[in-house]
Parts: structure tokens; sequence; C-alpha cells
């Protein structure tokens, strides 16, 4: 299961590269905006996600039990009213963009070209909500390899895409920084198109119900009770980071780019863990509802041991070739270097991330989404925030504070996460 999760991941990763590497050819404003507004539209992702991960658990528990029926249920629910929300998230960030932009600090060409960005990627966003929801419905049932089939797919689209609009070929004219919203809004349809029709379609080993506008309550709220916690945690991811853009922005625009740019390669060298995070909270959930509580921390206990040789791994091959990879998204000296301090700080903490994460996923998995929530929000407005703050404000540190308490951050959270999933209480919950 976390072989094909892992290289969908890692395809999903190269997704999000492509508009960086092309972008980045637009100079450092373009790479700010990019970073400001992939932040606020993560917000706006995760505002919904929770519910769908929410879904994805409780439709693993009931394969577990054996009742498959009642997993279709569950499924067909969720995608419907994914689709209503996406669309009312969506409406709503489309007129408030500007507001929040403002509201965050942004101003001159900066705000300009991220207010430009987001009001046009913000069309695609039920696609790509859509997309989430059914990939989530698809892994909790096992099937992991069509969610990968269509990042593959989405990667290719958005790979060509995104140069045409960019700077303008085959008689398109050169949008810049807009052309790439276009490229990944379009793309993110083409995917919810292709899983859509999948899902219906029979041909997979889960079948939707028809389409409705009349909820079950019921199932809705089960959902939430664990999608709402795990928006939360979702969310608080996304404003931490960016609480810290903005902070690193304070030394300049060149900061907040570094941080842009490390931030994007710390997503890609973690693909490993979100892919086996997602494994370990499905047959989490699978085997307590089947009762086989030997295999929950057979399976945790390995995945940890793999992890922890991957990021030790990734770490030092970071570490030594950082130069040559912030190189790949900048030449610009000042970006360039305070991205590889960025790098040799980070991967200190590469290790802790997964063994962190690994907790929080085995929690989620076992129904425990409100813990695992609280623990990443202590994490990150306990320690990463408020480190940052304390740090970067030592006059020898600077922009170089916020680095240092990102990798302390990833130690805290494996130090609590690991205390959370001592012993075996935490696996009795129903769901």
């Amino acid at each position: 299961m976390a072989v094909p999760l892992t290289f969908g991941f890692v395809i999903n990763a190269v997704y999000s590269w492509t508009d960086m590497y092309f972008v980045s050819r637009l100079g450092e404003t373009a790479i700010a905006a990019l970073g400001f507004s992939d932040q606020i539209m993560f917000v706006l992702f995760t505002l919904a996600s929770g519910f769908c991960i929410g879904a994805g658990i409780v439709i693993a528990r009931r394969i577990g039990e054996n009742r498959g029926n009642t997993a279709r249920v569950v499924a067909t629910q969720a995608f419907s009213f994914v689709g209503v929300y996406a669309v009312l998230l969506a409406t709503a960030l489309y007129f408030l963009a500007p507001t929040i932009l403002s509201a965050i600090g942004l101003s001159g060409a900066v705000y300009s070209a991220a207010s430009l960005y987001m009001t046009t990627l913000v069309f695609g966003f039920p696609g790509s909500l859509l997309t989430f929801q059914a990939s989530s419905a698809l892994r909790s049932s096992g099937n992991t390899v069509f969610p990968m089939i269509v990042l593959i797919a989405s990667a290719v689209v958005n790979a060509i895409l995104a140069p045409i609009f960019i700077f303008g070929y085959l008689g398109v004219p050169a949008l810049g920084i807009q052309g790439a919203a276009i490229a990944t809004a379009t793309t993110q349809w083409v995917s919810a198109a292709i899983t859509t029709y999948a899902l219906y379609s029979g041909r997979l080993n889960l079948k939707l119900y028809r389409p409705t506008l009349r909820f079950d309550w019921h199932v809705i709220r089960t959902i939430f009770r664990i999608g709402v916690p795990a928006s939360l945690q979702a969310l608080s991811v996304s404003t931490s980071r960016l609480a810290i853009i903005s902070l690193a922005s304070g030394f300049g625009t060149a900061a907040a780019a570094a941080y842009t740019i490390g931030l994007r390669i710390d997503v890609f060298v973690f693909m490993p863990v979100f892919a086996v995070g997602v494994a370990i909270e499905t047959l989490v959930s699978q085997n307590i509802g089947a009762k086989r509580y030997d295999r929950v921390k057979l399976f945790r206990d390995t995945a940890i041991r793999h992890l922890a040789a991957v990021m030790v791994g990734c770490g030092i091959l970071i570490y030594l070739f950082a130069e040559a990879i912030a190189g790949t998204f900048t030449n610009d000296p000042e970006v360039l270097n305070l991205t590889v301090q960025y790098l040799h700080i980070a991967v200190f903490g590469y290790l802790f991330f997964s063994i962190g994460q690994s907790g929080l996923r085995s929690l989620s998995g076992a129904g425990h989404s409100l813990r695992s929530m609280m623990i990443a929000v202590a994490t990150l407005y306990v320690v990463e925030i408020p480190v940052a703050y304390l740090l970067s404000a030592q006059p020898s540190l600077g922009v170089t504070g916020i680095f240092l308490a990102i990798a302390i951050a990833y130690f805290a959270l494996a130090i609590i996460s690991t205390l959370a999933v001592r012993g075996e209480r935490w696996m009795f919950k129903r769901v």
C-alpha cells in the first residue's frame, strides 16, 4: 500500500515543483507571491480536506467491519457534500482574496501578483477537493494505484500547460504568474473528471451511488466528528506556515522567497512520510475494525524503522547538495544563500518529523483526531511560532532563528506524539 502512495505523493510534489520552477524564472517577487498565495489556498483546502480525511477513516473502519454497502453510502454522501462545500468556499475566497492579502501585510508588486494568482486559481479549487475526496475514499478501500495514476496524469498535464500559459507558446499570450494559476486550475478539473467518472463507472473496487443533495445527517455528523479536528489540525499547519512566511518577509523579500523554496524542498522530502502516514491511518482503522490490535503496533513500529532510514539518508543528501538543489529554483545570490542556510538547519529535524507524523496518523486512524489535532496545535503554536519570534529577534540570529525554530518544533512533535501512543488504550475507540 505504501509504495504506490509514496510514488503518488512524489508525483504530487513534482506537480508543485513544476509551478515553482517556471514561476521562479519570473523573479523573486513572483516566488514570494506564489508562496503567500499557496499558504492561503492551503488554508482554504484544509477547511474541507479534514472532512475528506474523516470520511476515509470511517470508510476504512466499515470495510474492516465487513460492511461494504455502508462504506459505499458513506463515500457517496461525502463526495456529494464536498462538491457543495467546495463551491461555497471557492466563491467566498474569490471575493475575500484582496482583503486577506492586505490583512497579512502584502503591498506593492507582491500584493498585485498574489491577488492575480489567487483569484484565478480559486476556479480550480472545487475540482481539487473532489479529486482529494475521491482519492481518500479509494485509498481507504485499499486501492492506492488508481489515485497514483491520476496524479501522474495531472502532473503531465500541468507540466505541459504551465510553460504555455506562463511564457506564451502555441499562440497563447504570455500571462506570467496568472498563467501558472490557469494551468493548475485546468489540471485540477481534468483530475476531477477522471476520478468522478471512474468512481461512478463501477470499474474500481469502490462504486458510488448516484450523487444526491439529500444528505444523511447521521453519516455527515459521524464524518464531521472525526473530520473537524482533522481540518483544524491541517489548518494549524497552514496558518503557522503563513505566520512563518510573514515573519520571514520582515527580513526582506529574499527571506520570504528562500522560505518558500525551502518549504517546497522539505515537502518533497517528506513524501514518503506522508504516504506511509496515510497507510498507517488506513491500516490502523481497518485492523481496529477487525479487532486485530496486534497488527496495529507491528505495522506502526515497522513503518517508523523504515522511515527513519529514509529520512536520515535524505537529510545527508540534502545537506551535501543543498546549493545545487536550491540553485534549481533561483539564481539570485541572496535567495540562494538563505535557502542553503534553511536546508542545512532543517535536515536535522527530518528524522523527528517522521516519528511525529507516525504517531499522529496512528491516533487519527484510531479515531482520536481531536487528540492528534491538539498535539499538532501545541507543537506549532506553543513551540514553533513563539520560538521563531524569540530567536529571530536576536540580532545575532535574525532569519536564521526562524529556521532553527522549525527544526526544534519537529523534535517536540516526535516526543509528544510518541508519548501519546504508548500502551494500547488509545486503540479502543468506537467510530
